[in-house]
C-alpha cells in the first residue's frame, strides 16, 4: 500500500489579475466551473473553448462578429454590461432581448 502525500500547491502559478468585463450574454461551458491554476474563462486564453451569445444562441452575436471574450467587451454595439463584479446572473430579467430593442 502506498502512502498518499499532500499535494504541493507552491508549484501552481498565482493568478491574481482580474478578468476583463465581458458581455453578460457571452457564454462558454468553462463559465460554470473552474480549474485550479487556470485563469478565468473571461481572459479568452483557452484554445479549445467554444463561446456563444445568448442573444443569438450562435457563435456570432447580433452584429455577426464572433462571440469571444476578446470581442465581447465595452464598445461593441450589442454589449450588455455585467450585472456585478464576480456575479453571473442566470436570468438577468431582460428576457434575452437585444439591448437596443424596446420592450413590447
Amino acid at each position: 500500500m502506498t502512502e498518499e502525500r499532500p499535494r504541493d500547491r507552491s508549484a501552481l502559478p498565482v493568478l491574481e489579475d482580474s478578468p476583463p468585463a465581458v458581455c453578460r450574454k457571452l457564454r462558454t461551458k468553462m463559465a460554470f466551473g473552474s480549474l485550479e491554476g487556470v485563469r478565468d474563462w473571461r481572459h479568452g486564453e483557452s484554445s479549445t473553448a467554444v463561446y456563444w451569445c445568448l442573444l443569438t444562441m450562435e457563435t456570432a452575436g447580433p452584429d455577426d462578429s464572433f462571440a469571444h471574450p476578446h470581442n465581447c467587451q465595452s464598445g461593441r454595439r450589442c454589449f450588455v454590461a455585467p450585472a456585478a463584479a464576480g456575479l453571473v446572473a442566470w436570468n438577468d430579467g431582460d428576457g434575452g432581448r437585444d439591448p437596443g430593442q424596446t420592450p413590447g
